[in-house]
């Protein structure tokens, strides 16, 4: 018999309750897998458990807010009364009180924080937010996610002497220069979002925190120069719309392995470096319009680890040349200005284009791994011109294991929905026979195309490729329709004597209702 367990009437067992037996800091760590509510419902098991509930190292005092219709806006459900800050100082003066642990403290009020109880000044909810913030940096907080919005509110200067903070997230807060030193030596991620920051106090906390290794600024503002001193040891650096129009990015460390910056201007290319400093970066993310063919021209070489690489509305880019013998991933996103792209890169694994389905750019792939091709355009690019730049784009390519065609009209709601193609239009030019892939993927999004585009549809991209499976995607509210015109199509292909397949098995559809559209997919198989 379990030694756990005693027979009190004959065929049952009064189990004893170990997990309740277990110190306190297991069942703080077994509840903190949990979300704040239902932690907190483990109070009702037991005055054990009632107890546990109330000393859980994770605080989070998150404002809830509701949908009150089918517009994408958020209300706050309620006021922030004066109830709800008084339940919140009591708990954290109990942390106070018996010297509790504070992993995690986590403040998140909603945007609309005037609609405050009349009884609540936004002086008193700052003075409380800085209390609280004292008594989690004296207890130890690894981890601080703060967002107090529409209050002007200032972080206090005791948390930049807060030794164990190892996450700090900040959201509509402001930073003001505090003239002392600053100890954050477990620091290791810093995020800003929407938040003021004095130039020389942000650049004083990048370089006084040396754990720092994720280091995010997005919409922030009151700098223009930000500063990665060599002594940093900043691995992931991501910088979002908070320059101004003469703003620098000063890199002197070479520990970045991602790089993500954006920026709105088109005048010039803001970040300066060293030469050898980006030997380490492995993923390179670009959304800025000052880059020119020049500037990455001198960068590109210098990133001998690259293994991503994505530009995005690059647009004074004309003629790039890409070759990596690391790169494995190549996004180009609405860089409308390119002409000619070459790129060698015999480890590329996946190349995406999105954008304007241009026959006048010329874009040249080589690469000896098996690679996934995948084109995002709208479905008046893809005329003659347009399929025989598809076909090029996949000779370059020793194996294609998939193309993925999303025709959208998200981005040019003024183009129309027709396809036309002629393979007499190329007249004497020719590329060989159509490539055999393993699987073509159709994603369509509310496109309502004849039967003539289908048709034209099917042709080009069968003059393109042979696939062993041909998978749709439909987001439509109605895509019966659509799906009974494809499948028409192909049933025609099937018993025309222009291609030769054979036939097409029963297909496999898998529906699925979302709240805002219908979304289908349908698997193929083809036997040519």
């Amino acid at each position: 018999m379990n030694p756990d367990c005693e027979e009190t009437i004959p065929g049952q067992l009064n189990t004893v309750d170990r997990l309740s037996d277990l110190p306190d800091f297991i069942l703080h760590d077994i509840i903190s897998y949990l979300g704040t509510r239902e932690a907190y419902r483990t109070c009702i098991l037991s005055k054990r458990w009632a107890h546990i509930s109330g000393t859980n190292p994770i605080i989070e005092f998150h404002y809830y807010c509701k949908k009150v219709n089918s517009s994408a806006r958020y209300w706050p459900s309620k006021k922030v009364s004066a109830r709800l800050l008084e339940y919140m100082d009591t708990r954290m003066q109990r942390y106070d009180k018996d010297k509790l642990r504070v992993r995690t403290l986590s403040f998140r009020f909603p945007d609309y924080i005037y609609l405050l109880d009349s009884n609540i000044k936004k002086l008193e909810l700052s003075s409380k937010v800085d209390e609280w913030i004292r008594i989690a940096v004296r207890n130890q907080v690894a981890k601080l996610d703060l967002d107090v919005p529409n209050i002007n509110y200032q972080l206090p200067a005791i948390l930049l002497s807060a030794k164990s903070l190892r996450e700090l997230y900040c959201m509509n807060v402001k930073i003001p220069y505090y003239n002392g030193a600053i100890n954050l030596a477990s620091l290791q991620t810093l995020e800003l979002l929407y938040v003021g920051v004095e130039e020389r106090m942000l650049n004083h906390i990048i370089s006084s925190c040396l754990l720092l290794k994720c280091l995010s600024v997005k919409f922030c503002f009151g700098f223009k120069t930000i500063v990665i001193p060599c002594c940093s040891q900043v691995k992931e650096l991501t910088l979002k719309y908070s320059l101004p129009k003469n703003g620098t990015i000063i890199l002197e460390s070479s520990y970045l392995t991602c790089f993500q910056f954006s920026d709105s201007y088109d005048d010039r290319w803001p970040i300066m470096l060293k030469p050898g400093l980006l030997r380490n970066l492995r993923t390179l993310d670009l959304f800025s319009s000052g880059i020119t063919d020049g500037d990455l021209g001198k960068l590109l070489p210098e990133l001998a680890s690259l293994e991503t690489l994505h530009l995005f509305h690059c647009r004074r880019l004309t003629m790039i040349r890409i070759s990596n013998v690391q790169l494995k991933k190549i996004y180009l996103d609405d860089c409308h200005g390119l002409l000619y792209v070459t790129i060698d890169a015999p480890s590329l694994t996946k190349f995406k284009y999105k954008g304007d389905f241009d026959p006048d750019c010329i874009i040249t792939i080589s690469s000896q791994a098996s690679c996934l091709l995948s084109v995002h355009t709208i479905p008046y690019c893809l005329d003659t011109p347009g399929f025989f730049k598809l076909k090029q784009l996949m000779t370059g390519l020793r194996s294609c294991n998939a193309l993925k065609i999303w025709l959208s009209d998200d981005y040019d709601e003024s183009g129309p929905d027709d396809i036309k193609f002629d393979e007499e239009e190329l007249g004497d030019v020719n590329l060989g026979p159509p490539r055999d892939i393993r699987e073509l993927k159709l994603s369509l999004y509310d496109q309502n195309l004849s039967r003539s585009s289908v048709s034209a549809f099917l042709n080009g991209l069968f003059w393109t490729c042979r696939p062993d499976i041909i998978s749709f995607q439909f987001f439509f509210h109605e895509p019966d329709l659509m799906i009974q015109l494809f499948m028409s199509e192909l049933e025609d292909m099937a018993n025309c004597w222009g291609h030769p397949l054979k036939r097409i098995e029963s297909p496999d559809a898998n529906c699925s209702n979302t709240l805002e559209s219908k979304k289908v997919d349908l698997q193929l198989r083809l036997h040519w």
